[in-house]
């Protein structure tokens, strides 16, 4: 039998929420033979988990005897139970050397319902972007600033995530 744990998904790591009202993400880092053009940088496939009990779920989804690979999207269209009051913008640090910058925007629910493609968001509140440096991730969320500021006003919440320090003196 297959698990997903020993091939596709052997390679990933928890960035944990910067906030509580913000879910931790499960980066794969998907091998080869798995990757293609539609994933982050090519070969990221992020999950965002919200609690402990989905991340056992998750786990345990992935450790799971199967005959053959499956997508590991075991969370990706379970509606959200983290409620945005306003769009919610955070940067999460590499864990661990090696790893990408992820962006992550938690849209309120007014946002992603006018959407006519469900499947933009994950668990139908979530965007996300990789990013190999910090500098492109910066540009990237600037860029969201300024689109978000053409319209109507909105509310914005911005959280930098402040785990480990960029550069040295």
């Amino acid at each position: 039998m297959y698990a997903l744990e020993q091939d596709l998904a052997r390679r990933r790591i928890v960035y944990p929420r910067p906030l509580a009202t913000l879910p931790d993400i499960v980066l794969i880092e998907v091998p080869e033979p798995f990757a293609t053009a539609s994933l982050p940088l090519g070969h990221y496939y992020p999950i965002m988990v919200e609690t402990e009990r989905e991340q056992r779920e998750l786990d345990h989804f992935l450790a799971s005897p199967r005959p053959a690979p499956v997508v590991p999207d075991l969370l990706d269209r379970r509606p959200t139970q983290l409620e945005a009051e306003r769009i919610s913008i955070a940067t999460y640090d590499p864990p661990a050397s090696g790893w990408p910058f992820v962006l992550l925007c938690h849209w309120p629910r007014a946002y992603s319902a006018v959407v006519q493609d469900p499947g933009l968001f994950a668990r139908g509140a979530y965007t996300t972007e990789v990013f190999e440096t910090l500098d492109e991730l910066t540009i990237a969320s600037e860029r969201i600033l300024t689109v978000l500021g053409t319209g109507a006003p909105v509310e914005i919440t911005l959280i930098a995530n402040q785990t480990r320090s960029i550069g040295h003196a």
